[in-house]
């Protein structure tokens, strides 16, 4: 397997991905063809089971794309999913530092966390456990972004980017104005991000988003952000739809002229 050096990517470049929900190889192949850095599969929204990550990552082996995985909280998934090949993972609703430093000691193996080390893809199904190597690179490689998507991990900001062997932290936009019961865009929801990627960005720790339009990705990389998660295969489809719907909406109007 190969190991990605996301963390050390992060470090020298901003990290440009886009977000998957389909639960079909070929989708995840196609998109591993793209000149994205990285796909992230969501397995927070969306039907992808445990199961269904190995035979995607997989997929995006065939383009030697990294994948990073969305699990659906903290907890067992975390190591799950980096047994299974991925080269990071993306855990949301944390809300305390204490939650995060847990994530990371999930993510890691021994000296630095308390990852179990076991025979599955990422670890060439245990042929390179042989080797101390192997878990030092992963160690190196893998990345662990938070979401910060609550009123009450934007109070834990300081703490939570002080959590040592975090990458970075990236907001969920929707959740985070839901939380604080404003609305999206509004200066109470753009106060409270700026307070998280000033307070991360002074702590060496990388800032993002998932972002859904341009204006999205211009507001986050003016201050600096260097995850950025940019739209995904569904908005994709729907788009994709829209636009043939009105190819044909135009054809459609065009022979009714003629005939008439």
């Amino acid at each position: 397997m190969t190991l990605h050096e996301l963390r050390q990517h992060i470090a020298d470049r901003p990290l440009i991905g886009t977000t998957i929900l389909s639960t079909a190889p070929s989708v995840v192949e196609i998109a591993a063809m793209s000149r994205f850095d990285v796909l992230c599969l969501d397995a927070e929204h969306s039907a992808i089971s445990i199961e269904q990550i190995e035979s995607l990552v997989r997929a995006a082996d065939v383009h030697n794309k990294p994948t990073i995985v969305r699990v659906p909280e903290a907890g067992h998934y975390i190591g799950r999913v980096l047994d299974l090949g991925a080269s990071g993972v993306v855990v949301p609703r944390l809300e305390t530092a204490d939650e995060v430093a847990d994530v990371v000691q999930r993510a890691r193996f021994a000296p630095s966390g308390k990852r179990g080390a076991g025979p599955g893809r990422g670890s060439q199904y245990g042929y390179s456990l042989a080797s101390s190597e192997y878990t030092a690179r992963a160690n190196a490689s893998n990345v662990v972004i938070v979401q910060i998507e609550n009123a009450a991990a934007v109070a834990a900001i300081d703490e939570i980017a002080s959590v040592p062997d975090l990458d970075a932290v990236v907001i969920g936009p929707f959740d985070l104005a839901l939380s604080m019961g404003v609305a999206p865009g509004g200066p109470e929801h753009t106060n409270a991000i700026e307070k998280v990627i000033e307070a991360a960005t002074d702590r060496g720790i990388a800032t993002g988003a998932f972002c859904f339009s341009e204006r999205d990705v211009d507001f986050y990389t003016r201050r600096g952000s260097r995850v950025l998660l940019i739209g995904g295969d569904l908005p994709w489809i729907s788009s994709g739809v829209a636009a043939e719907w009105d190819m044909w909406d135009r054809v459609k109007s065009a022979t009714s002229a003629t005939v008439a």
